[in-house]
């Protein structure tokens, strides 16, 4: 059983700062976590754009930070995989490696579809095509 421990400000900063450590490393080392970064800025500025509504911003939000989240997990079980493997093909690790690229991939497709059931309305909107109001 998991006793409970006395809360330590110090150490709480300093997890706060491991954990910002750790996002600055995703988004330094990762050329996807990069990729997602910029289309997560587009993403926000056609939220502004195109005036979505706040439920439409909430899930954008929402599957932008699973995709986040999911990238730096992948990152992580890849850098153990590698550590624990020391560069040898290792079968199981080769599995946990591609499921959890698997999951990354899971997560971006479902972030495209809600990306085009907001936008995808507004597009058709603008390129005049009538009755298809958002």
């Amino acid at each position: 059983m998991v006793e409970p421990v006395k809360y330590d400000r110090k150490k709480h900063n300093i997890s706060f700062k491991n954990a910002f450590n750790g996002i600055m490393l995703a988004y330094k080392t990762q050329p996807n976590f990069r990729f997602h970064a910029l289309f997560f800025t587009l993403v926000i500025l056609a939220s502004y754009l195109y005036r979505v509504t706040l439920t439409e911003f909430l899930a954008l939000m929402v599957v932008s930070s699973l995709v986040f989240a999911m990238e730096m997990i992948n990152t992580a079980i890849e850098a153990l995989g590698d550590e624990i493997s020391g560069g040898e093909f290792m079968k199981m690790i080769g599995v946990a490696k591609d499921v959890s690229a698997g999951a990354v991939l899971l997560s971006v497709l479902f972030a495209i579809g809600i990306g085009l059931i907001v936008f995808l309305p507004r597009l058709f909107v603008l390129a005049g095509m009538p009755g298809l109001n958002p």
